[in-house]
């Protein structure tokens, strides 16, 4: 294994050498994450490649745990066996939820520390960060799990007490580290939006929300339109206390007042026309 992280597949590569393939894998997990799953031959052609040359890229990644190969290709690995609950929240407007993820993985830079919340879009987004050279600061235990051993990517999981009908971890323990952190970006999604604000069903998940908020440089709310005029009981946040909001196709006029009054940046991105994977790693038409 080199220092970048990047398995070595005979001797020891030059820095040059090195370099090259860590870009060109990249390369097939970014093309994989933003079709779900993909054949050899694309995987080549999206790299300028041997086929042979991406099957070894392959092999080797699936040894990182990043990708599970399948026939003929490979699609992102599922760290996770999720219970049937969260599969079918998974399973609703998966499309959607993935293309707002690719656009937040876009937001991530080099180096960053970047929080994540729980939550089946949360989830997704965790995939597409493997193996980036960024520390994640997250409260959710299927999150962490999902980049455990995705060198360079450093995984901090917070303490606290274990939700019992969810990952995240929540309490004092979990706002004491949370708080002892300084976070460039900050990802949470909502179970609901309305004009005073973004909020949660859960009041002691919303609070953690809060508190990676107060931390967070840069607060990117992930939402679709289905949770738009849903009131729930925990508010974490006014329209005008996050930096971007990530929606899943163009909102009805009043919405697009509501937020451009209230000043967040709006990024809209239509779902994906093909089928995806979703949170619980399902392929799924929705």
């Amino acid at each position: 294994m080199s220092d970048a992280g990047v398995p070595c597949e005979t001797g020891s590569p030059s820095g040059g050498a090195v370099r090259g393939i860590r870009v060109r894998r990249a390369t097939v997990m970014a093309t994989i994450h933003a079709r779900g799953q993909c054949s050899v031959a694309e995987l080549a052609d999206a790299g300028g490649a041997s086929e042979a040359t991406v099957r070894r890229d392959l092999a080797a990644l699936e040894r990182q745990g990043m990708v599970d190969r399948t026939w003929g290709g490979a699609r992102a690995h599922v760290a996770v066996r999720y219970p049937e609950s969260f599969v079918r929240r998974a399973a609703n407007g998966a499309r959607a939820k993935h293309a707002v993820a690719l656009a937040a993985a876009a937001m991530v830079e080099p180096n960053m520390v970047v929080g994540l919340s729980g939550g089946t879009t949360c989830t997704i987004l965790a995939r597409m960060l493997r193996g980036r050279p960024i520390n994640v600061v997250t409260n959710a235990v299927n999150v962490a799990t999902e980049l455990y051993g995705s060198r360079p990517t450093k995984v901090i999981l917070t303490g606290g007490a274990l939700k019992a009908n969810s990952y995240e971890l929540v309490g004092a323990g979990a706002d004491a580290i949370i708080r002892s952190y300084h976070l460039d970006l900050f990802f949470f999604s909502c179970s609901g939006v309305t004009e005073a604000g973004f909020a949660r069903r859960d009041h002691a998940e919303a609070a953690i929300v809060r508190s990676f908020r107060a931390v967070t440089q840069r607060t990117v709310l992930l939402v679709d339109r289905s949770k738009l005029g849903r009131a729930n009981p925990a508010r974490v946040a006014r329209l005008g206390e996050v930096d971007d909001v990530v929606v899943d196709g163009p909102l009805p006029e009043p919405w697009r007042e509501r937020f451009a009054s209230a000043g967040p940046r709006l990024h809209v991105e239509r779902p994906l026309d093909r089928p995806v994977p979703d949170a619980a790693g399902v392929f799924t038409e929705t």
